[in-house]
């Protein structure tokens, strides 16, 4: 009967985890379906917020470092100098999403580098990898809400399966759409372009 207890308490502790978990999931499954649902009800023709994605990206650099802990290298080149016109809420989610899912959905040792840069038609923010790479069949549907490529890798990570449905509605809704390029066995690089009548005045 003494043995017993401590394996009780351990099974019993294990269950407790299995659920805090799953409460964790449900809760971010919930504040993704919300984020979506608010971005395909906003009126396209507001794009009115002066967004200073650099400053962005420096929050979004150090959670992507958190989230890693030390499995991936990162390089950020970043323009300091320039700003869109947009929705702020929106952009955040597109840019943290893609970011994101390359730390979530890469092994360890692969490099991520992301970029926010002038192209000749406007800004472009890109994500690139050296990881596995997604087959052809899969690219398709990876904006489709709750598709995964990988499902028990989504189980491990958390991953809703929204994250990218919610970066093609942000991207959408300013004018731009979301280029997804990827071979197997070198990588994938995620980018859109917000056009040049919303780069703000002022940037560099």
């Amino acid at each position: 009967m003494m043995d017993e207890q401590p394996l009780e308490g351990a099974v019993r502790e294990k269950a407790l985890h299995t659920m805090r978990e799953q409460t964790q999931r449900m809760e971010g499954l919930v504040k993704q379906l919300l984020t979506l649902s608010k971005i395909e009800a906003a009126p396209t023709h507001l794009l009115n917020e002066k967004v200073d994605v650099p400053m962005m990206l420096r929050v979004v650099e150090r959670e992507a470092q958190t989230l890693s802990q030390k499995k991936q290298t990162f390089t950020f080149e970043i323009d300091n100098g320039l700003k869109v016109s947009g929705n702020e809420d929106q952009l955040r989610s597109a840019i943290s999403n893609l970011v994101y899912n390359a730390v979530n959905h890469t092994p360890e040792g692969t490099h991520i580098t992301v970029r926010w840069q002038r192209v000749p038609h406007g800004a472009e923010f890109s994500v690139e990898d050296n990881g596995p790479g997604i087959a052809p069949e899969h690219i398709p549907r990876l904006t489709e809400r709750f598709y995964r490529v990988d499902k028990a890798r989504s189980r491990q990570t958390g991953g809703s399966g929204l994250g990218l449905a919610i970066v093609k509605h942000a991207v959408n809704h300013h004018e731009s759409r979301l280029n997804i390029e990827s071979t197997v066995g070198k990588g994938t690089r995620f980018s859109f372009v917000i056009p040049e009548r919303l780069i703000a005045k002022n940037s560099d």
